[in-house]
């Protein structure tokens, strides 16, 4: 695939002038490079996609730029190099630090990868680095986690991801899964798992503000992710590149996902006519009803297990009262004890300790 970066860039460029034109300079607080492993795009190349950002839109003093990035992939050349050019956060995949499983994963990284990423990233004046984590493994238990997820620990990331094992299609957990190799993990289990690491980085000084995301707490500066909390407040985002997905002016788009197709599709684009925020790469359009967009803002929001939804942001965003709205689902959790009011004066709603365990019980009120 590495055959295809120079044209994929070129193509990428293109489509991010392409959409910019449509708007005056659009204010943008963070950047995010996901999807495949962006830590195989040589510097030269965001060399070139950061300064198109630059000229296309406005951006901010303190922009958050983000890059994911595999262990078995990282050099401390290529870290200094892309750090001097103002990706100032990296996200390291490492799924887990036990040799057995990553072996079962199927990653090409091993530990010495993961350790040396995250020294060469702190070498090369990366100060925000989350680790992502798995748990839920089919053949993981309790204690397994913990070795994992301790282990990651003692590397002192700033921020840590943590999700639950989904057997995704394509892959070899798939295929072991088909032929009854494999099964799902136990549900239980693994909410042991989850409450675990809930009582693990409390203990070590992280904050839990996201259902799968911990910041460490740090009273001059927050290293809660910037760019994820837009999706988490139902704001506006542009997705630009293969498999892409994004959300402005109440249109949710999706791009081609095969390379070839994207870079075909950016090359014809005078033959497009376009609607922002559509490119010539978008092959899906949807418009958001009002309903939809509150029903929305209340799912993402209640992910955010501190702050949760607040009612007068509700009101300025969409003209209603929240409770006006939905003040039968809001009743009925609240009865339930799968949320709570925030303080004394009740301007906002969020989990409760019960409901951070069983939290797709209160999304469903919202489908």
């Amino acid at each position: 695939m590495e055959r295809f970066i120079p044209d994929y860039v070129s193509a990428l460029i293109k489509e991010i002038r392409i959409v910019s034109k449509e708007k005056t300079k659009i204010l943008l607080h963070s950047i995010y490079f996901g999807g495949g492993t962006p830590s195989l795009v040589p510097k030269i190349f965001y060399e070139k996609i950061l300064a198109v950002f630059e000229q296309e839109f406005d951006l901010q003093e303190d922009n958050e730029i983000t890059i994911e990035a595999n262990p078995g992939t990282l050099t401390y050349e290529y870290l200094s190099d892309i750090r001097k050019l103002g990706i100032n956060r990296i996200s390291i995949g490492v799924q887990s630090t036990d040799t057995f499983d990553l072996v079962r994963l199927d990653r090409i990284h091993n530990i010495n990868d993961i350790l040396n990423s995250v020294r060469y990233a702190r070498k090369a004046g990366f100060d925000n680095i989350n680790l992502d984590l798995i748990f839920g493994l089919p053949w993981q238990d309790l204690l397994g986690w913990e070795y994992s997820l301790s282990r990651a620990l003692v590397l002192k990331p700033d921020h840590f991801s943590l999700y639950s094992l989904i057997i995704e299609p394509g892959t070899l957990l798939y295929r072991w899964y088909q032929k009854g190799l494999i099964a799902l993990q136990d549900q239980d289990l693994e909410g042991d798992m989850f409450q675990c690491a809930m009582d693990m980085l409390a203990d070590a000084g992280y904050e839990h503000y996201e259902i799968s995301n911990w910041a460490r707490h740090n009273t001059k500066r927050s290293y809660q992710s910037r760019h994820n909390k837009q999706y988490w407040y139902n704001l506006p985002y542009l997705g630009f590149g293969a498999g892409a997905h994004g959300y402005a002016e109440g249109t949710r788009t999706v791009n081609t996902g095969t390379i070839s197709d994207y870079i075909r599709r950016i090359n014809q684009a005078e033959k497009v006519d376009l609607i922002f925020p559509a490119s010539p790469a978008t092959i899906s359009t949807t418009q958001v009803d009002h309903l939809t967009q509150m029903k929305d803002f209340m799912m993402l929001g209640l992910r955010l297990v501190q702050e949760g939804v607040s009612l007068e942001r509700f009101q300025y965003l969409y003209g209603m009262a929240m409770m006006n709205v939905f003040g039968d689902e809001i009743s009925s959790l609240l009865d339930r004890g799968i949320i709570e009011w925030i303080g004394k004066d009740k301007k906002s709603l969020r989990l409760s300790e019960k409901g951070v365990m069983i939290a797709n019980q209160a999304f469903m009120e919202f489908v």
